[in-house]
């Protein structure tokens, strides 16, 4: 079970998410690569981690584990990003 604080976290990473596939079904690419950083700050604030301090590779580990904690309380498929949809130009 996530804490108070986590669920908050999880909450806020679901609804860009939703907001993310909105914004491609709408073929709005640069509000899409704009909510994916924002999604991956998010996971960062969740974490207490500085990007700066991080490889590419413990960057996109600690995003996978937070969108796979985001979506563990849902029924439906967990999604996720692979380096193109996760923000990388």
């Amino acid at each position: 079970m996530l804490s108070s604080e986590a669920t908050s976290y999880a909450w806020i990473i679901r609804t860009l998410v939703t907001c993310r596939e909105e914004a491609d079904r709408l073929r709005l690419t640069d509000l899409s690569h704009l909510i994916n950083m924002a999604v991956l700050q998010t996971a960062l604030d969740w974490e207490g981690e500085e990007p700066s301090k991080g490889t590419e590779t413990s960057l996109d580990a600690l995003l996978r584990l937070k969108m796979k904690l985001a979506f563990s309380e849902r029924s439906d498929n967990v999604v996720l990003l692979n380096s193109k949809t996760a923000g990388e130009a």
